[in-house]
């Protein structure tokens, strides 16, 4: 997963299925030392048919489905101390969210963090069978809603969120990874993931 998300470097083959690897920079290095490292110690419980589910609901564009599987999969795999710290945000979900994606590993090429168009995407899923649909997904982290904060004050906030991903992915068009692929247009699925504290939020919510 690291190595396909471009997150480490092979430098060599040290023995049959035994690699060396490097990482590239001092931001990953971060990333490791204070996020992935800490993940790692952590043992958490997979419910693996959930996980194949919810990734072939994502890739089959049933996204209110995605995101009942998706918060199940949270609630069962974090814990408030997961995410509590500030310095862990949207790079803790964003690598969090490439791990269990890894799984459609065989049918897609799963790219994270790269350049396209007019800026840096979060993840691209690009299928192997040009005929499938490709998925660019922007993940963004808010604040969980606060004792004192009115329910449609926090749906708003979610919702404006939700909007300002989906606007950002047109704008800095991450889309063109995809047409070099010669994936089609229309074919190119927007997923927006907003994360409320570690409550993930893909659909708009309801306004009363």
């Amino acid at each position: 997963m690291l190595f396909n998300g471009g997150f480490i470097t092979p430098i060599q083959e040290v023995s049959l299925h035994r690699y060396e690897f490097r990482i590239p920079n001092f931001e990953l290095k971060f990333v490791f030392t204070n996020i992935i490292l800490e993940w790692i110690r952590t043992r958490y419980k997979f419910n693996q048919d959930l996980l194949i589910n919810t990734s072939n609901d994502l890739i089959n564009n049933n996204l209110s489905d995605f995101e009942t599987g998706f918060k199940q999969i949270l609630g069962d795999t974090l814990s408030y101390f997961d995410t509590s710290s500030n310095k862990q945000g949207e790079q803790f979900f964003h690598v969090y969210t490439l791990g269990l994606l890894a799984v459609l590993s065989d049918d897609y090429i799963i790219s994270s963090n790269r350049e396209s168009g007019e800026g840096r995407y979060d993840i691209i899923l690009i299928p192997r069978n040009t005929k499938n649909s490709g998925i660019i997904i922007e993940i963004k982290h808010i604040e969980n809603q606060q004792e004192t904060e009115k329910q449609k004050d926090f749906i708003n906030r979610v919702n404006n969120k939700i909007d300002e991903a989906l606007e950002q992915i047109e704008r800095k068009k991450y889309y063109k990874t995809l047409l070099a692929h010669r994936i089609e247009l229309e074919k190119i699925k927007r997923v927006p993931i907003i994360f409320a504290g570690k409550e993930p939020y893909i659909t708009k919510l309801p306004t009363r």
